[in-house]
């Protein structure tokens, strides 16, 4: 009986030093996963803000070429009264 009980014990230990070390990862991997959320969530912050100055410099470009396009019709109505 006394066997019995200490193989009982010697399994129940064993399989609790198996659960314990279970629980140590997922928590180890849980941290990991709150640090890359965090670096996710910044680059993510970082894209909208490219994506905020890519726009930006898009309208100005596009008024830029409405402007230079103005110009050049003017210049050429200008020419043009010069000519006639």
């Amino acid at each position: 009986m006394r066997r019995s009980k200490v193989t009982i014990l010697v399994i129940i230990f064993f399989l609790a030093g198996i659960l314990l070390d279970r629980a140590f990862l997922y928590y180890e991997m849980g941290e990991k996963n709150k640090v890359l959320l965090k670096e996710q969530e910044s680059i993510k912050e970082n894209y909208k803000e490219l994506i905020k100055q890519f726009e930006m410099v898009e309208k100005e470009l596009e008024l830029r070429m409405l402007e230079d396009s103005i110009i050049n019709d003017t210049t050429y109505i200008e020419d043009s009264t010069i000519i006639n």
